[in-house]
């Protein structure tokens, strides 16, 4: 009889102890999903209220912008109400939000409905990061975000497809209900399972926090980072498909694969670099030396899959840019986690997600400030790339510095005693 070995159970005990995170997963699942399922309904959204597609679009502004603007204030929170409050909370929001969406007989109605599941997410999305990097063991806290992006990217994939579906059979209002349905259930399995944290630090410590952070030279060095990543990555893929259309004169239908393609990268990203960070935390080094890396790996992706290649070519470039942009995100995020003290962990990842809004917004200005489109956003792109590769890397230097003094005044502290 096959007896298991040492490994064996170490790779049982790494999944076993992700089963606390599971409602977690589902939720990033339902954010991910919900958030790109409004893509195939915008033509119905437009003519059903009577307006153009690019108004029915700023259904989607409002829910980022919301995230953007509000997200690092409602971290804040983390200390004070504790995870399992402002998941929950969160989770019933977006439902809510969801809900108002469904039932909308007026486009503006449809705009504050967006918002509000924006304002739940705000509220959940940094509480849920901050609950996994302060529960989850130190070998797998990589694995473990890195599993929540992947989860986010699944939703992703599911998103197009399922909105697509749903919309064409049974109409768009009941997309959104079903979104209702299972963030309902979702928060009441999150209420079950998520433990309780304390709270932490005095209220006038707590709302300093939001500039605090940036005092912080270690995340004051790393937070740009998503800026410039995100700018290139978002930036570029919000003119991908205008530009895959340009060049090998693909259908709808076809261009609706590039979603998927993404998605599936993502998630092998996300899970690969997970792995590969704990490795490293594991012989006693950061993250913040893949940083670089991925976005060097972005720089070239791109930089093949916005030419005029052979299609086969521009598919595989494209789900190797994913591939980055899930690694880059999973080690940024556990890599923050880290860095920031206990007490503002909540705050600083919430930041990093505002900054990944803005940057997106950024991104798309600055690509299409000329009539050259096709140009415009391969230039703009890599440009963006390459800062990032080449901030992140001095930023990874500094750090290592920064770390390596840290251990030598330890050791002659040590040496003193």
């Amino acid at each position: 009889m096959h007896q298991p070995s040492s490994n064996d159970l170490s790779r049982i005990g790494r999944r076993s102890a992700l089963v606390p995170f599971s409602t977690l997963y589902m939720l990033f699942f339902l954010a991910g999903a919900e958030m790109y399922l409004i893509s195939p309904l915008l033509p119905l959204l437009s003519e059903y209220f009577q307006v153009p597609v690019s108004t029915a679009a700023s259904t989607v502004t409002a829910y980022v912008l919301v995230q953007a603007v509000l997200g690092p204030l409602i971290g804040l929170g983390y200390n004070r109400f504790g995870a399992r409050r402002l998941i929950v909370s969160g989770i019933v929001i977006f439902a809510m939000g969801n809900l108002l969406s469904a039932i909308a007989s007026h486009f503006l109605v449809l705009v504050a409905g967006r918002a509000v599941a924006g304002l739940g997410i705000a509220i959940a999305g940094p509480a849920s990061w901050t609950y996994i990097a302060h529960t989850a063991r130190d070998d797998i806290r990589g694995t473990a975000i890195g599993f929540g992006m992947g989860s986010f990217a699944l939703g992703q994939v599911a998103g197009v497809p399922l909105g697509a579906f749903i919309a064409a059979t049974a109409g768009w209002r009941v997309s959104f209900t079903l979104i209702v349905i299972l963030s309902l259930v979702t928060a009441m399995l999150s209420w079950y399972m998520l433990s309780g944290t304390p709270r932490q630090g005095d209220r006038a410590v707590r709302y300093r926090a939001l500039t605090l952070i940036w005092t912080d030279k270690s995340l004051r060095l790393m937070l740009p980072a998503t800026f410039f990543f995100h700018a290139a990555n978002l930036g570029a893929y919000t003119y991908l498909a205008e530009i895959l259309r340009l060049h090998y004169s693909l259908t709808t239908v076809q261009l609706g694969f590039i979603g998927v393609l993404s998605g599936v990268g993502t998630f092998l990203g996300a899970n690969i670099a997970g792995a590969v960070g704990d490795r490293l935390r594991w012989r006693g080094m950061t993250e913040s030396w893949l940083l670089p890396i991925w976005s060097l790996l972005l720089f070239v992706t791109m930089a093949v899959a916005l030419s005029e290649v052979f299609l086969i070519v521009a598919l595989g470039a494209i789900l190797l840019w994913f591939v980055a942009a899930g690694a880059f995100d999973t080690n940024q995020q556990t890599l923050i986690s880290n860095l920031a003290p206990v007490d503002m962990t909540s705050v600083a990842l919430a930041w990093n997600m505002s900054i990944l809004f803005s940057s997106a917004a950024f991104g798309i200005w600055l690509m299409s400030i000329t009539e050259n489109r096709d140009t415009n956003v391969l230039a703009g792109g890599l440009f963006l790339a390459a800062v990032a590769a080449i901030g992140s890397a001095i930023a990874a230097r500094l750090l290592s510095n920064g770390n390596k003094a840290k251990h030598s005044m330890l050791q002659d502290a040590t040496t003193e005693r």
